[in-house]
């Protein structure tokens, strides 16, 4: 099975540009791992996320991971990931 992903915008607030590399990286790769154990066939396109609020202090990696869990969790209806 292929997979491919395309976020076309990723907005966040309060960082620097440097900073939003950093959490597209962090988060491509949680989503390479956890696409790695594959998605059930119900899986499909999501037009619009909100991949809700972060603690202060969420470094820019964690925001990545957190934002790949909630992708993840969006295509397969998992509650836990």
């Amino acid at each position: 099975m292929k997979l491919k992903f395309h976020i076309g915008r990723l907005t966040i607030g309060g960082g620097s540009r440097g900073d939003g590399n950093r959490v597209g990286e962090a988060l491509r790769t949680r989503l390479m791992e956890l696409a790695a154990s594959g998605l059930p066939l119900h899986a499909s396109k999501i037009d619009r996320l909100d991949a809700g609020t972060l603690p202060p202090g969420t470094s820019v990696e964690e925001t990545g991971r957190h934002l790949a869990e909630r992708i993840f969790r969006s295509l397969t209806g998992e509650r836990n990931v």
